[in-house]
């Protein structure tokens, strides 16, 4: 086999790697069929998000990249439970090389976030073609099924074109596809003259296996148009760092052993309620006109009173404003306020951000010395993780209904993860579930029963 540490023998090794993945599929008696992965995307999605969200967790100075050093120090913490006990330590050579051929982008500075996915797809064919390669795509995927499916579906895509395994594709291989395909047309409505030209990055008429990844992982998001609202919500700068939070958290909770229980969080719901209690009472108490909700204006009043010391000077007005969009559920606006629910989404929003920030910000100041609210808080990034494990920043219902059959000893959690609860949740009727509509619905679980107990 061809050298690793140049060009041509890395690109050998990955061509290699190609051929032996349709070798395997040709055994099997089974067709690399574009028209099957298309009703695949929902779940590459998934998995890509959750590269996404590494990605995020790298990107630690937010500029939207991540360079050589960043990913081998991470590389180890974000893989090690997944990496064979059989394989070799990574090697930084194979990272350099394998970064070289990911820059497709040219922009310098590290790789982007597709980038990034690029490099795990050619991660992950050459550690399925050799097992004591240790890229970091083959430690992922030798225990985790869910990532090795698409990883697959990712190869077997590319391998719709390129039949011979040669190692690049052409745009008469293409329309050949298209002609002899009995479902064709499922493909040539995503395969346009517009998404052909997505895939020939560099514009020699040859498509490779990097840019056809770099390529695909925009199909498998483009299929899922954005509403409006969360369109809002990922134009937000606090967005990303929310994502970077959870996956934080996640680490927080692998490390200290202790798995995201839905069931031990049910029992600690009359804790949960005594902090709710407390949060709604400043809520109430800075209420001037009794309107039920909190303006800006007040909320940092409100805010002096809940980290303590009576001062907000060292906070950033223009992070507040970002938080109070992200926790305004409603879409009331700034000047019309947050009730109460939506502003234990702003607590808890000020909460992840100050522990993945380590800074000051609401929820960081009281947590450091109130032990019954930081366990609060915990609690319902504990809670939220339950449903989106892997930190990708939502869940769906699938997600959560699959959550629940795992834990079916808990019939407390299984009788009140209900349709109907689904729907409190889903706040934007989107079909999918982000940190601070959990918090919301959460907020309504944990407080159940409370307008009844206030009418008697």
């Amino acid at each position: 086999m061809s050298d690793l540490s140049n060009a041509e023998g890395f690109k050998a090794h990955v061509v290699h790697a190609l051929k032996l993945a349709k070798k395997q599929l040709d055994e099997k008696n089974e067709k690399a069929n574009f028209v099957r992965i298309i009703m695949r995307f929902p779940q590459i999605k998934s998995v890509f998000d959750r590269l996404r969200a590494i990605h995020a967790k790298c990107d630690t100075d937010g500029n939207g990249t991540i360079d050589q050093d960043v990913l081998m120090k991470a590389m180890t913490e974000l893989f090690s439970e997944g990496r064979a006990p059989d394989r070799d330590p990574v090697r930084p050579s194979v990272v350099a090389r394998t970064l070289s051929m990911c820059e497709l982008e040219k922009k310098g500075g590290g790789l982007t976030v597709k980038e990034f996915i690029v490099m795990c797809a050619i991660g992950f064919i050459l550690a399925e073609d050799d097992d004591h390669l240790s890229t970091f795509g083959g430690m992922l995927a030798s225990n985790d099924d869910d990532y090795r499916r698409a990883m697959s579906d990712v190869v077997t895509a590319y391998l719709s074109f390129d039949r011979e395994g040669k190692g690049y594709f052409t745009s008469d291989e293409v329309k050949g596809l298209m002609t002899a395909s009995k479902r064709g047309d499922a493909a040539m409505n995503l395969l346009t003259e517009e998404r052909y030209a997505e895939l020939d990055v560099s514009g020699d008429g040859r498509v490779d296996f990097e840019e056809f990844v770099f390529a695909f992982s925009n199909w498998v998001s483009a299929e899922e148009e954005e509403d409006d609202d969360a369109k809002k919500r990922n134009a937000n700068p606090l967005t990303k760092r929310i994502l970077l939070a959870l996956q934080l958290s996640k680490s927080i909770l692998e490390k200290n052993k202790k798995d995201a229980n839905f069931t031990r969080i049910l029992v600690r719901f009359p804790k949960i309620h005594k902090v709710f209690d407390r949060i709604k009472s400043v809520h109430a108490a800075y209420d001037h006109n009794k309107s039920g909700r909190l303006n800006l204006s007040e909320l940092k009043n409100a805010m002096s009173e809940i980290v303590h010391d009576g001062s907000t000077d060292d906070m950033d007005g223009e992070q507040v404003e970002n938080m109070f969009m992200l926790s305004d559920l409603d879409h009331e606006g700034i000047n019309a306020g947050l009730d109460v629910k939506e502003f234990i989404v702003f607590c808890a929003v000020g909460f992840i951000l100050a522990e993945a920030a380590k800074k000051s910000t609401l929820g960081g100041i009281i947590s450091e010395t109130d032990k019954e609210y930081r366990a609060a808080m915990m609690d319902i990034v504990a809670a939220y993780l339950t449903f989106d494990p892997q930190g990708k920043g939502y869940f769906t219902a699938d997600e959560m209904h699959a959550a629940v059959s795992s834990a079916s000893k808990g019939k407390d959690a299984a009788s009140l993860l209900t349709p109907a609860r689904w729907s409190e949740l889903d706040h934007d009727n989107s079909g999918r579930v982000d940190f601070e509509e959990f918090v919301h619905g959460f907020s309504c679980w944990v407080t159940a029963g409370d307008d009844e107990d206030e009418n008697e």
